[in-house]
């Protein structure tokens, strides 16, 4: 049985697209969705990260797959595999482009889906932790630089990907950094001082030696301290560290100071 990994569809054929639902699902895998145009894939995808899109390259309407396949990699880390009937060389070349994890011709027998599925997502993981491990690994996912919503950290549990809007606060606990999510923590052996560094600082801000919030996540200010929303975790923030906090009562409102 295959790993249950989440895999959007993107194919016009409403038959096609049924039958490798129908394949994925025999296989052992998760089917997120399916998409019948590039605008419609790029919209899922901003909607839920996949493990693994298969992107029919000849897709109907305005957009080919080839051009949502670069848009999609220019903004998320995820593996896409290309399905085309066709095998010339003409259409390798331009697919090329997008830098794709496998390139399978329909027909295809589920023998063929699946390990073309296994070797790029296994393929993928690699490439990711090479570029974790490189010196380049801090430019590579600047979000300034490279306008990515998510990043992507090694953690006990392997790699995670997390996405920016969902992080609460970040916290430094010993040698390791904590990403606090609304119901998940995620503990990564990175620095927390390179850590942070991959945030936008115009909404992630340190408060402490320990802690950089988002303040798009704060409930209210009362200094010493920060309320966190919804999370509701109470975070002091250090004396060198106030009067950027007072930078976010606009967004607040009137903001008490005990002092």
């Amino acid at each position: 049985m295959s790993q249950q990994y989440k895999i959007l569809i993107v194919e016009d054929e409403i038959l096609v697209a049924t039958d490798i639902e129908e394949s994925l699902e025999s296989l052992g895998y998760i089917v997120q969705g399916t998409a019948d145009t590039g605008l419609k894939a790029i919209e899922a995808v901003e909607k839920e990260l996949p493990d693994l899109v298969l992107m029919d390259i000849n897709l109907k309407g305005e957009m080919t797959g080839i051009e949502a396949a670069k848009i999609i990699t220019q903004k998320h880390d995820v593996p896409i595999i290309y399905l085309t009937a066709n095998a010339d060389i003409d259409t390798v070349n331009k697919a090329k482009v997008a830098l794709p994890y496998g390139y399978i011709i329909k027909p295809f027998a589920d023998k063929d889906l699946q390990t073309n599925i296994e070797i790029a997502i296994f393929k993928f993981g690699n490439d990711l932790k090479l570029k974790m491990e490189s010196e380049q690994f801090n430019t590579f996912f600047d979000l300034k630089d490279h306008e990515k919503n998510q990043i992507i950290v090694h953690a006990a549990q392997g790699l995670e990907k997390i996405n920016i809007d969902e992080v609460y606060f970040i916290e430094k606990d010993g040698e390791n950094t904590v990403i606090h999510l609304l119901e998940d923590e995620v503990v990564t052996d990175r620095k927390f001082e390179e850590l942070v560094e991959m945030f936008p600082k115009k909404y992630f801000i340190q408060v402490s030696e320990f802690f950089v919030i988002n303040t798009v996540k704060v409930f209210a200010v009362k200094f010493p301290e920060v309320i966190i929303a919804d999370k509701m975790s109470v975070i002091s923030v250090d004396e060198e560290y106030r009067e950027a906090i007072k930078n976010i009562n606009s967004e607040l409102g009137e903001i008490v100071d005990d002092e």
